[in-house]
C-alpha cells in the first residue's frame, strides 16, 4: 500500500498577493529505478534564477503546452487510455526529455538540443513514439494562492533507468536518490522541497523494489489536492490541507 505524509510544512517564502493568478496546467513525471539501496527516484534542481521554484530540487516537468494537444504529438506518443488524459502525459514525456535527456519508450537517439514540435517531429521521423502507457498516474496538486505562478499539476510515475543529461537552463545537477535520502537532505537544509514533492516522497518510502512501487501505484486513486497558505506566528508559511485546522480561513 502506497502510505501519504499529511503534515504540514513550513519554510519561508515569498508570497504574491494578486486578486488572483492563472492557473495552468502542468505535468511532472517521477522516474524510478533499482539502485543499490533500494529505489531510487530521478530528481533534479531548479534554476535559481527561476520565477517558480528557483532552487528547489523537483521531478522533471513543466506546463502542458498548445503542442502536447496537437496532431503531431497523437503521432509522437503513444497512449491507449482516457484521450482527456493525453495531453497530460505527452507534456510529462516531453518534458522529461527536454530537461533530463531521458526517453520513455524509444530506442533511437534524439538530439538533446530538440523540444517541442521538432522533438516530436523527430520522434516521428524515427518510426519511435513516446510510451505513456508506461506511465502511472499518482497525483494532482494545484498550487495555492500566494506564489507568482499557479499550475494544476498531474504527477506520474514510470520506471525507467539510464544517465540523465539536464539542459543546464531550466534545471541541472540530475542525481538518482532514494526517497529517504532526499527527504533527509531537506531535513538537513541542504535541500529545498517544494510540500507536494515531499508528499510523493513521502510514499515512496516503504517499497523494496521498482517493480512493487509501480504496481502499487497503480491502485492509487487519485484525488485533486488543493493546499492554502497561512502565516503562523513566526512568519514562516504554513501549508494547509483540506481537513487541517485553519484551512477554511485561509486564502483560496
Amino acid at each position: 500500500m502506497v502510505t501519504a505524509y499529511r503534515g504540514p510544512y513550513i519554510r519561508p517564502v515569498a508570497i504574491t498577493l494578486p486578486a488572483s493568478v492563472p492557473i495552468r496546467s502542468a505535468a511532472t513525471i517521477v522516474l524510478v529505478h533499482d539502485g543499490a539501496d533500494g529505489v531510487e527516484v530521478l530528481m533534479v534542481r531548479r534554476n535559481r534564477q527561476a520565477v517558480f521554484m528557483s532552487g528547489a530540487h523537483v521531478f522533471p516537468g513543466g506546463a502542458v503546452d498548445e503542442i502536447d494537444h496537437s496532431h503531431l504529438a497523437h503521432n509522437a506518443v503513444s497512449w491507449s487510455g482516457d484521450p482527456e488524459e493525453f495531453p497530460w502525459r505527452a507534456a510529462a514525456l516531453r518534458e522529461l526529455f527536454e530537461e533530463a535527456g531521458m526517453l520513455v519508450g524509444p530506442r533511437s537517439d534524439i538530439d538533446q538540443t530538440l523540444d517541442g514540435a521538432d522533438l516530436y517531429q523527430a520522434l516521428v521521423a524515427s518510426g519511435e513514439r513516446l510510451d505513456a502507457d508506461a506511465l502511472e498516474y499518482i497525483g494532482n496538486w494545484v498550487t495555492p494562492l500566494g506564489p507568482p505562478r499557479r499550475f494544476d499539476t498531474r504527477f506520474f510515475v514510470a520506471a525507467a533507468s539510464g544517465d540523465p543529461i539536464t539542459d543546464d537552463r531550466e534545471v541541472f545537477d540530475a542525481v538518482w536518490v532514494t526517497p529517504g535520502a532526499a527527504l533527509e537532505a531537506a531535513d538537513e537544509g541542504e535541500w529545498q522541497l517544494e510540500f507536494p514533492t515531499r508528499r510523493t516522497l513521502e510514499m515512496f518510502l516503504d517499497h523494496a523494489t521498482a517493480a512493487g512501487l509501480m504496481v502499487a501505484a497503480a491502485a492509487i486513486d487519485v484525488e485533486r489536492i488543493a493546499p492554502r497558505i497561512a502565516t503562523a506566528e513566526d512568519g514562516t508559511i504554513k501549508v494547509l490541507l483540506p481537513g487541517d485546522p485553519g484551512f477554511d480561513q485561509a486564502m483560496a
